[in-house]
């Protein structure tokens, strides 16, 4: 069976993932970057089988992969989804499984996978070395157990229950309140290198004069200031916080999505 799997990554945790699925798949497996997508106005999907690997962003889903589900025609006789997550995964997979509905199609399974945290505006959520580590162990001992269940196309549905959610809350307050994009800003540390502006997903980042500017297309994915070799990008509380990237994704990696 041939199988595609699609994923949104920042900071590279869900890249990795797909690459480590991919990898336990073996055989016939194409990994597609959701970013490169952006601009196609259907999306036709044409495997056996159909995976989709993003991150919880808000209790929710971030908008590129929304915008991605709204144009996917799918025919896979078996489509799944994981879900990486930081503190709790909350109902993300439930709300993608409704967007998919809404194009005739559903989850046949929905798996989360606890990985490094990376939003830090509001919270130093990166932890300890040895808690990454802790986490990236038990990913890989996840990724086994999903391409076992996908290789025999199990339908298990969607892992955990469904319950209330404050994420419209979160959303509003995040986009309209916080205005995320508004309060970039770069330390006297920039070098006007431009990395930012390359690992953008949302090309929301340029660079005129001595100053990097963003406009208003932001999906908080905080690619441009975990990347930042100079760590210059800051908003919020990050000034205090490490930066963070998955070891084993490269910044080349994260460019060549778009």
């Amino acid at each position: 069976m041939n199988i595609g799997i699609y994923y949104f990554s920042g900071t590279g945790n869900n890249l990795a993932v797909a690459r480590e699925l991919s990898e336990e798949l073996k055989g016939n497996v194409e990994l597609i970057p959701i970013a490169k997508l952006q601009k196609e106005k259907s999306i036709q999907a044409d495997f056996d089988v159909v995976g989709i690997v993003y991150p919880v962003w808000l209790h929710y889903i971030p908008p590129i992969v929304e915008e991605f589900l709204k144009k996917l025609t799918l025919s896979a006789s078996y489509v799944f989804a994981i879900a990486t997550y930081f503190t709790y995964p909350y109902n993300s997979l439930y709300d993608f499984n409704t967007l998919l509905e809404k194009r005739g199609n559903n989850l046949d399974s929905g798996f989360h996978i606890k990985m490094p945290g990376k939003y830090v505006l509001l919270y130093d959520l990166t932890a300890s070395d040895e808690e990454n580590e802790s986490r990236f162990f038990e990913a890989k001992k996840k990724i086994k157990e999903i391409a076992n269940i996908v290789k025999e196309k199990k339908r298990i549905g969607i892992e955990g229950q469904i319950g209330k959610d404050d994420k419209d809350i979160l959303i509003n307050h995040h986009k309209n309140t916080y205005k995320v994009a508004e309060k970039f800003w770069t330390s006297d540390r920039c070098d006007l290198c431009g990395q930012c502006e390359k690992v953008c997903p949302r090309d929301n980042i340029y660079i005129i004069g001595n100053k990097v500017l963003w406009k208003d297309n932001c999906d908080y994915c905080l690619a441009c200031l975990h990347w930042c070799p100079q760590a210059a990008i800051n908003n919020g509380l990050s000034p205090k916080c490490r930066r963070y990237h998955h070891p084993d994704v490269s910044i080349t990696d994260i460019i060549e999505q778009k």
